[in-house]
Parts: structure tokens; C-alpha cells; sequence
């Protein structure tokens, strides 16, 4: 479920489990109230698979999930290894900008996932909390432009730039959601 983007939390697992032995007429010492399984089979499970641990997830918007595949992949280094050819480009000249919102808001659960997996995703809305987008760029050659903030505010406040790297960018957009 987590190589799709939709991982397991502890309850989902203590639920299914519940499910399966229901399903199955196999005799437990689940909570038949709550109808889930005990955090002492959680344990159990856990210990049996080594190989899977709680972990938190990235969100990941559905739109970023669906478009990132093997065929948009190798059309995109198609095209730019094109236009590298055409121009002549060297590492000094190539440079890669990102974006990214700091939601200050939402926290994901934790959810089940291999081990040894470096990124581990989970799908969420993107309507959700308030995000400050943080500008950054960086050329292949190593050189770097400072990065900039964009607050989800009217008015500036000094309070905001402290701690940032020197020479970043401020400014505050209101969004018209």
C-alpha cells in the first residue's frame, strides 16, 4: 500500500487484522468492541517482519504522484539533453530552481513501510493549512542564488527573516483561495 501512496497506519493494521481473523472464523483475543487487534499482536507482526517499520510519510498531492512515471521521466531527459546539444551548455550555466511549500499546519500519522526505503509518500490535500514557499536555486557547478520566502500574509514582519541564511529574499502574498 505504501509503494502506491497509501500506507498503513498502526489503527488500519490492528483493523485488517481484525478483519481477516473475523473472515476467517480464526479464534483471537482481539477487542471485539473496537473490533481490532492488540497492540501486543502489533508487536508480534512487526517482529515477525523485519523488514517493515513506522515511518513518516512525505505528502505527496495526487497530481505530483500520477505525473512522476517512466515515460514522462525519460521524455523529460530527451528534451533536455537536446536542448544541452543546441546550446552548448556547461555546468556553470545550468541551473536548477525549486519551490517547495513548509505547510504550517498538518501533520501526517505515521504508517507502515520496508525497510532501508529512503522516501516513503503519502497522499493529502492540497487545501489543507498554510503553506511558505521557499524559493531555492542552485547551478551544477555548485553556485548558489539566496533563497527566497514567499509568507501567506498581508504586511511583512521583521520577526519572520530571523534565522534565515543571509542575503535571502522576503516578501507576502495573500491568496484569493
Amino acid at each position: 500500500m505504501e509503494a502506491r501512496f497509501y500506507g498503513l497506519t498502526l489503527m488500519d493494521l490492528q483493523k485488517l487484522a481484525f478483519q481477516i481473523a473475523e473472515a476467517n472464523n480464526i479464534s483471537t483475543r482481539f477487542n471485539k468492541e473496537k473490533k481490532i487487534a492488540g497492540y501486543d499482536w502489533v508487536k508480534g507482526f512487526l517482529k515477525r517482519h523485519p523488514e517493515i517499520s513506522l515511518r513518516s510519510p512525505e505528502a505527496t498531492s495526487l497530481a505530483r504522484a500520477s505525473g512522476f512515471n517512466k515515460p514522462q521521466i525519460a521524455k523529460f531527459f530527451e528534451l533536455i539533453h537536446d536542448i544541452y546539444e543546441k546550446n552548448n551548455l556547461t555546468a556553470a550555466r545550468i541551473y536548477n530552481m525549486d519551490e517547495s511549500g513548509i505547510n504550517v499546519v498538518q501533520k501526517l500519522s505515521k504508517v507502515l513501510a520496508k525497510k532501508g526505503k529512503h522516501q516513503v509518500g503519502s497522499i493529502t490535500s492540497q487545501e489543507r493549512g498554510q503553506n511558505v514557499t521557499v524559493i531555492c536555486c542552485m547551478s551544477a557547478a555548485g553556485n548558489f542564488v539566496p533563497p527566497g520566502f514567499i509568507f501567506p500574509r498581508v504586511r511583512m514582519k521583521e520577526e519572520l527573516k530571523d534565522g534565515a541564511p543571509p542575503g535571502s529574499m522576503f516578501t507576502c502574498q495573500v491568496s484569493h483561495v
